[in-house]
């Protein structure tokens, strides 16, 4: 059998990963978010394939084509629809004998349109494609020829290949995916919840829009109970996106509400003025600048500037505020002069490279730095060093710092918050995390209101809308 060979990976947090991967096969590579798979299939894989120098001996390698998940829709299509159209046009395109590596194929979809990628994914590899999906879907996975495991857990604990081989090996292997995707249940999410809540929810005051007309909903009409987590659910193009632009946009009371509201057709709301405010939790790009950190998206190395800036080395040297920025261009004398300045024993420098936990135990005695770095180790995310660049963040680590940044913000009361496909990016021992965060948010009087198909999301929800 044909197989591309790599070597000595070690990109990243990878530790020296040596594996095989079967050519014109579904291969199928999963793992924890933050466990490698990321950094092996397009830090080593891709570079490799468009010739640039990597961290690793990469043998035996196709042409390559990716297509990896996007920000950018199409008009009118939501993320999901969008996502299954560049699928279908890249394997009209692909010729026998080349590779083709997706990210998330099956993001936002729901069993029959999974299933329906599958069987695209399946007569690819009959044409003599090769096809290598990173995918934390149970269908996807279940059905792959062939299973590279990564962990065992995240960050500097994960790196390593905990399994390799074909589905009926990985099905014994009671690997943490292999345990997940071949398990019955669809309920195995646990996370803290006062089970009281939802007969609270059910009993509550409720929101009802009538004869919604945008896009392909057609004079339809949606009612939900307020103070609970609202699932929207529904196969591709069958208007989820839509609706929940349509439920931002009818409560929208910012400036220019009107424009917002443009082109949306409703006869009626009810229960408005229930909602303080409307949220819509963006899914984009955590930052466009290649400096960007979740550090510096939360406002955490602002905060770790101002502690520098006041203490009594920095006014023996004359050092302001803006001269700690760790980023900027600054003469050698003035870097040894910050490098004098330190915190507990450690300069800035230092402490950029320390871990987010280990940080948060050095500044442990300043409460407004303490309390930014527990956002992001409540979403699992302590393991980071506080300098890692947002741009080599998985698809799951940095949907948990969208989580981070939710938990950052004070919460009112009586607000609605909109996530399309939270679980984007996250494997199944990520969603308690996801699901501990919207019920925070919940218990403070507030409503949350979801696009997802993720059966381990929907059995968890106060109350379902199927369109």
């Amino acid at each position: 059998m044909n197989k591309i060979q790599v070597r000595n990976a070690r990109a990243n947090n990878l530790k020296h990963v040596s594996v095989d991967l079967p050519l014109q096969k579904l291969v199928a590579v999963v793992g924890k978010s933050g466990s490698g798979k990321s950094s092996f299939v397009y830090d080593i894989l891709f570079r490799a394939s468009q010739g640039i120098p990597v961290k690793a001996e990469v043998s035996k390698l196709p042409k390559v084509f990716i297509l990896p998940q996007t920000a950018k829709v199409l008009k009118n299509k939501s993320f999901c629809e969008t996502n299954f159209e560049r699928l279908k046009k890249i394997l009209s395109e692909i010729k026998s004998g080349e590779l083709l590596i997706v990210d998330e194929p099956c993001a936002g979809m729901s069993k029959a349109d999974r299933l329906i990628v599958l069987k695209l994914l399946h007569n690819a590899v009959k044409k003599g494609i090769s096809i290598i999906v990173v995918e934390h879907s149970k269908d996807i996975i279940a059905g792959a020829d062939y299973i590279i495991e990564f962990g065992p857990q995240s960050g500097s604990n994960g790196g390593e290949v905990i399994f390799q081989g074909s589905r009926d090996k990985f099905k014994k292997a009671k690997t943490p995916t292999s345990t997940y995707v071949f398990s019955d249940k669809a309920s195995n999410v646990e996370y803290d919840r006062d089970p009281n809540k939802k007969a609270l929810c059910m009993k509550g005051k409720q929101l009802t829009i009538k004869w919604i007309t945008k896009n392909n909903l057609k004079d339809v009409s949606v009612s939900f109970p307020l103070c609970g987590l609202v699932c929207i659910a529904g196969r591709i193009g069958a208007g989820k996106t839509t609706l929940l632009s349509v439920i931002f946009s009818s409560l929208f009371k910012g400036k220019n509400a009107w424009k917002i509201r443009a082109g949306v057709k409703v006869k009626s709301i009810d229960g408005k003025a229930n909602v303080r405010r409307s949220y819509f939790v963006d899914q984009s790009s955590l930052s466009s600048i290649s400096t960007s950190t979740p550090a510096t998206y939360l406002g955490i190395l602002d905060s770790i500037r101002d502690v520098y800036s006041k203490l009594p080395e920095s006014k023996k040297y004359k050092l302001t505020k803006s001269d700690f920025l760790v980023n900027k261009q600054i003469n050698k004398a003035t870097k040894d002069k910050i490098n004098k300045v330190l915190f507990s024993g450690k300069s800035i420098y230092n402490v950029l490279e320390m871990t987010i936990d280990d940080v948060a135990k050095l500044f442990n005695a300043i409460p407004l730095v303490k309390r930014k770095l527990g956002f992001l180790q409540e979403v699992g995310l302590g393991y980071l060093a506080l300098s890692q660049k947002s741009n080599t963040l998985s698809g799951g680590e940095a949907q948990r710092v969208r989580l981070a940044k939710i938990l950052s913000k004070k919460l009112g009361d009586r607000c609605l918050y909109i996530l399309d496909t939270p679980s984007r990016g996250l494997h199944l021992s990520d969603l308690p995390v996801l699901m501990t965060v919207l019920q925070k948010i919940i218990d403070k009087n507030n409503t949350v209101v979801i696009a997802e198909n993720k059966e381990e999301i929907i059995v968890n929800c106060d109350y379902v809308i199927e369109l």
